[in-house]
C-alpha cells in the first residue's frame, strides 16, 4: 500500500485517502523500484498501486519517467532505475507487450533485437551473456 497519502476521512470501518499528484506518483513509482532493488513488472506496479491510481494514470506517469530517462524500460518489459540495465538479467516472458515509449526502446535495445532477429532471441542472448559474466567474475 502507498504510504504518505493524506487521510481525508477515517472511522472504525473505512479510511479514505487523497490520491497522489502526478509528481508524488512519480516519486512513489521510483521508490517502489528502489525498494525492490530490481526492475519491476507492470503487474507488480499495478498490484502495489491498486486502489490508489488507475492503469491509465500509471501508464502516463511511466511514459513521462521513461522519456526523462529516470526509468528504463528493460527488454523484457520490466521497469528499472537508470543503471539497472547494466546488471539486470532479463526474464523470459510468454508474451512481450508493446513498449510504452517505442522510440526510447529502439534506441536502447534496437541494435540487439536486429542482430538477434527478435525480442525473444535478444532476451535469451542477454540472459546467456549476463550469466557468463557472473561466472567469469571471481568471488
Amino acid at each position: 500500500m502507498v504510504k504518505n497519502s493524506s487521510v481525508v476521512y477515517e472511522d472504525s470501518d473505512i479510511i479514505v485517502v487523497r490520491a497522489p499528484s502526478d509528481e508524488e506518483l512519480e516519486k512513489i513509482v521510483k521508490d517502489i523500484v528502489f525498494r525492490r532493488g530490481r526492475p519491476v513488472s507492470w503487474r507488480e506496479l499495478r498490484r502495489e498501486l491498486s486502489g490508489v491510481v488507475g492503469e491509465d494514470r500509471l501508464r502516463k506517469v511511466l511514459i513521462r519517467l521513461i522519456e526523462r530517462d529516470e526509468i528504463v524500460e528493460m527488454i523484457d518489459g520490466t521497469f528499472g532505475l537508470k543503471g539497472m540495465e547494466e546488471t539486470y538479467i532479463p526474464v523470459k516472458t510468454k508474451k512481450r507487450v508493446r513498449p510504452l515509449v517505442p522510440s526510447k526502446f529502439r534506441r536502447r535495445w534496437g541494435h540487439l533485437v536486429e542482430a538477434t532477429g527478435s525480442i525473444s532471441a535478444a532476451i535469451q542472448y542477454l540472459i546467456d551473456m549476463k550469466l557468463k559474466e557472473r561466472k567469469a567474475k571471481p568471488r
